[in-house]
């Protein structure tokens, strides 16, 4: 901590003495000083508005290239950005997507697209993502496991069509909101003022999966109006996006050992099966679902003088994430031991083995579940903003509120148990089965509950609950006040000052509730319309015997049967409730510098948090009671950019700074959710209340050489020496289930904070007009991490960390044709840690798309494109590749969008 901070202020002053030594050297001539006489405030309002129209007037892909790489180039910090190709045309059509292209930037892609980013090695969750420099708050659908209650944005609910520039700051400067380790994304929208009056753009298309077979439309619309006098505009932009995914999967639900195989079972292979570990639980996974997403972003803007402007903005995007989950699975290792028969051992691993009805220790346990989830995620976010250019002095006041919501509204829960005989399994770390003696519709059921039991009997074993239903409700919301003053100088190499305050009030929190459904009578699946997994669906994922075809249920007689059950009392799940208001005020001074062939500049953030979270807990088994905890800490921020235009193509930049991440909000929630009481794998998580921020001193180093138009050659280094981080530990710890009364030992995984970590790399890249309309894009990143082991010796693992990530985008732009291919592949990176104590790693991920477009005249054009064309697999394991997570496949994606402008 100590080397840190001297290093840092030893930077501090290495600048300072460094544009002191500039304006030694170079006096400023006549010419000069005659430059840096102070403008007028219309004179700043003309070049501001003038600079804003020439951003705009730039098209086609080429063109959005030379665009992000200006911003790049007259950058004081290190900085990425990604423009658009015209007004309302973005180069993808998913935000995240587009940002994946960028040095250093990664996407997780479980679901197909990506949703959340990386940036230089860092877990999404701790890279902001600002809509016109505030806040923008995120919900999420409740259905993916990379889904958090984190402090990113989920880009797949954004429209691409309402951005008009992106920008990735790698290295903070002080007027920027704290809150990232890795960099902080600035997303842009436009505005009416900058755009020609009656200004009209849209788009028609449609979009197809192969997987799934399905397809649907996609449109969108901006239209821009402003007065005569240039004083008053209006922009409105509408959104409407649908996609129907269907993922096949095989999972395994974790590992456990063989220590409690009892029946002396036929081994082949190694003898030592005690030691070796078994599958808790093999699935076939079939998932559905319905994205629809429809938005309208809308900005007013005035300047009723010279002085004075005003700009309301605001959001509003609503999106259905409704979907359809069955899965069927055996569970060898969660109730199934001690009816093995036949086992193979290899490598440490029970990597076959037959479970039988015959041993006289009951029926083997296998489970069809059956699962619809409702929900609707919605954001929103307003600004009012007011700039004073006054003679010498800019004062702007910002107000704003922002929200989201998601959740599952509700979640039918329903189960079918195997009813009769047993199963064998095999893997080898890529290839998969499951045969059931008698896997037919005819043989999964329940039984009925015995007559005279109350509604949600919670008494009753499980044999007896066809399920339940299950509210959630996420909630994500903040209130700020904001005050920024700038002043241009002339005090030496010193042209700028800027200083603000920002006072910020946030809310996130989860409400849930659910009930116990028995069943009446005894049912089958063939009492639920049954059908059959799609032919097809599981091909590519070395999946064979009954994981790749096998009986499914209605989903309209699954929630028809629910609802008219007798239904159990609705009881709140109290584990899974907190809610956590955070308060922060902050305070900054910047001050920019420019002399000769350096600039930059110097500043520090001082920010003061204050967290409440409130949850709930309970002792020994006792009634659960909400308990509250208050953490308070003020942190200094200090950042230094320096840049050094060597001459006009070519510059050196350095950056050294302090940054803080936030933890998670629920990981500051102290409630403890337990898990296993019908399997007795006892498991349970945790949240911790104590946890500090992520610290952090980041140093970034790069040199780029300019040259040619669109064209890029640079290596960027970087270093988070991180003092303070968060990851997810297990222990031992007896705990009481208060819905039993029985106390048995659980393996409780919980956030805490570890210390002494580093994440380095270096980027490489190149990008080049090279002529007859060709170009190249490509970039590739080095990065690594370095940590201590934790109590028990384990190693720490940092989430979403690639060793390796690589992007080529050959293009081709002439004329009215345009195509591109984007290339990227990601070597494996740590998730989480997942079930019984398992490190779950995602392997190395390949992706190729495609995009063609012709213009067919001044107002309208085609584009094709394709995504995802390898059809690759997302394969996640447990510590080794030989030990599979997940296998999924989501399928390639085909659009055709006709786009038009008037």
């Amino acid at each position: 901590m100590t080397i840190s901070k001297t290093l840092l202020c030893a930077s501090i002053l290495c600048a300072l003495a460094t544009v002191a030594h500039a304006q030694d050297a170079a006096p400023a001539s006549t010419d000069t000083q005659a430059a840096t006489t102070p403008k007028t405030a219309q004179q700043k309002a003309a070049e501001k508005q003038a600079q804003e129209l020439q951003a705009v007037t730039v098209t086609g892909y080429r063109g959005s290239l030379e665009k992000a790489i200006d911003v790049k180039r007259n950058a004081n910090a290190v900085v990425d950005a990604i423009s658009a190709t015209d007004i309302g045309k973005f180069p993808d059509t998913n935000a995240a997507e587009s940002l994946s292209h960028l040095p250093g930037i990664t996407v997780d892609r479980q679901f197909g697209e990506g949703e959340k980013i990386s940036v230089n090695g860092t877990d999404a969750a701790l890279n902001r993502v600002l809509l016109n420099g505030q806040t923008i708050a995120s919900g999420d659908w409740g259905g993916n496991p990379t889904d958090t209650s984190g402090r990113t944005f989920n880009y797949s609910l954004l429209s691409p069509e309402i951005i008009g520039l992106m920008e990735v700051y790698k290295s903070p400067e002080a007027r920027i909101d704290e809150g990232s380790i890795g960099g902080t994304v600035i997303i842009h929208t436009r505005k009416p003022l900058d755009l020609p009056a009656n200004t009209l753009r849209g788009s028609l298309g449609y979009n197809y999966n192969d997987r799934s077979e399905q397809g649907n439309p996609r449109a969108s619309a901006l239209w821009s109006w402003k007065n005569a006098d240039d004083t008053f505009g209006f922009l409105t932009s509408v959104t409407h996006d649908k996609e129907t995914l269907s993922r096949a999967g095989i999972e395994f639900f974790g590992y456990t050992t063989g220590a409690n195989i009892t029946g002396n079972p036929a081994v082949t292979g190694d003898p030592n099966y005690a030691n070796a570990k078994i599958p808790v639980g093999i699935n076939s996974a079939y998932f559905q679902q319905d994205r629809e997403r429809n938005g309208i972003q809308s900005a007013l803007q005035w300047r009723p003088d010279e002085h004075n402007e005003f700009n309301l903005t605001g959001l509003y995007v609503k999106g259905k994430y409704d979907n359809f989950s069955e899965s069927r699975y055996v569970c060898p290792g969660c109730g199934d031991l001690n009816k093995l028969t036949n086992i193979n051992v290899a490598n440490g691993y029970i990597t076959s083995g037959t479970v039988s009805a015959d041993t006289g220790n009951g029926q083997p346990y296998a489970e069809l579940d059956a699962n619809y989830r409702k929900t609707e995620v919605s954001t929103k976010s307003i600004n009012l903003r007011h700039d004073f250019n006054g003679d010498e002095w800019v004062f702007t006041s910002q107000v704003g509120y922002t929200s989201a919501s998601g959740g599952k509204d509700p979640e039918y829960l329903m189960k079918y148990l195997l009813q009769n005989g047993g199963y064998d399994f095999g893997y080898d770390g890529r290839n998969t089965s499951v045969n059931y003696q008698n896997g037919s519709a005819a043989n999964w059921g329940l039984p009925a509950s015995p007559a005279g039991s109350p509604p949600g009997d919670t008494s009753l074993g499980g044999q007896y609950q066809a399920g339940g239903i299950y509210y959630e409700q996420t909630t994500d919301r903040e209130r700020y006040a904001q005050f920024d003053a700038s002043r241009d100088l002339e005090w030496g190499p010193i042209n700028k000052i800027e200083m603000g305050v920002k006072y910020t009030n946030h809310f996130n929190g989860t409400q849930s509730r659910g009930n116990r459904i028995n069943t009446t009578d005894a049912i089958s699946l063939l009492d639920f319309d049954p059908g059959s997994t799609p032919s097809g669906l599981f091909d590519g994922l070395h999946a064979s015997g009954d994981l790749t075809d096998w009986p499914t249920a209605s989903k309209g007689a699954v929630i028809d049967y629910l609802n008219s059950l007798p239904q159990g009392a609705y009881t709140l799940n109290y584990p899974a409730m907190f809610g956590v208001a955070e308060v922060t005020k902050d305070a900054y001074l910047q001050v920019n510098y420019e002399s000769g062939k350096w600039r930059g500049n110097v500043g520090v953030r001082y920010v003061d948090t204050k967290d409440t979270s409130n949850y709930y807990v309970n002792v020994d088994g006792g009634a659960y009671n909400r308990v509250s905890n208050t953490t308070h800490y003020y942190k200094p921020l200090p950042s230094v950019n320096v840049a050094y235009d060597i001459d006009e193509d070519k510059v050196l930049r350095l950056s050294v700074a302090k940054v803080i991440a936030r933890p998670r909000y629920s990981d500051l929630a102290g409630a403890t959710s337990l898990n296993g009481a019908a399997t007795g794998n006892f498991t349970a998580s945790a949240g911790n209340p104590d946890l500090k921020p992520y610290q952090s001193t980041n140093f970034d180093l790069s040199a780029e050489w300019y040259f040619a138009p669109a064209s890029l050659l640079s290596v960027e280094g970087f270093v988070r020496k991180i003092d303070s981080y968060i990851v997810t530990t297990t222990t031992d710890r007896a705990l009481t289930d208060p819905t039993t009364g029985q106390t048995n030992v659980y393996s409780v995984t919980s956030p805490v904070n570890a210390s002494n970590a580093k994440v380095s790399g270096l980027s490489f890249i190149y990008q080049q007009d090279i002529g007859a309309g060709f170009g190249i894009q490509t970039n590739y990143t080095y990065s690594k991490a370095t940590t201590h082991a934790d109590s028990n010796g384990d190693t720490l693992n940092l989430p979403y960390l690639s060793k390796n990530t690589i992007n080529i985008i050959p293009y081709y732009e002439h004329g009215p044709w345009s195509a591109r291919i984007n290339y990227s592949r990601r070597s494996p990176y740590f998730t989480q840690v997942g079930r019984l104590n398992s490190n779950v790693f995602s392997d190395a991920y390949k992706e190729l798309d495609l995009s063609a477009s012709y213009q067919i005249n001044e107002w309208m054009g085609v584009t094709l494109s394709a995504t995802n064309l390898l059809d690759s697999t997302y394969y996640q394991y447990a510590d080794i590749k030989y030990a599979p997570i997940g296998e999924y496949k989501s399928g390639r994606t085909y659009s055709m969008t006709l786009n038009f402008k008037l």
